[in-house]
């Protein structure tokens, strides 16, 4: 249960990283970068929960 909802936390944050870089021009670089590493932490953790809970 703890790694799903870190997972739907860091898939969260990654959309709002990546909202926060369409109004931040000059950090869009930064905020892409860490949106894009909680997007796949997230869907790693996803993946962990899913795999965990099928066996």
């Amino acid at each position: 249960m703890l790694v799903i909802v870190m997972s739907v936390s860091c898939l969260i944050c990654s959309v709002g990283l990546a909202g926060l870089s369409l109004r931040a021009a000059a950090r869009v670089a930064v905020l892409e970068r860490w949106s894009g590493i909680c997007l796949v932490l997230g869907l790693s953790l996803l993946g962990i929960a899913l795999y965990g809970a099928r066996g």
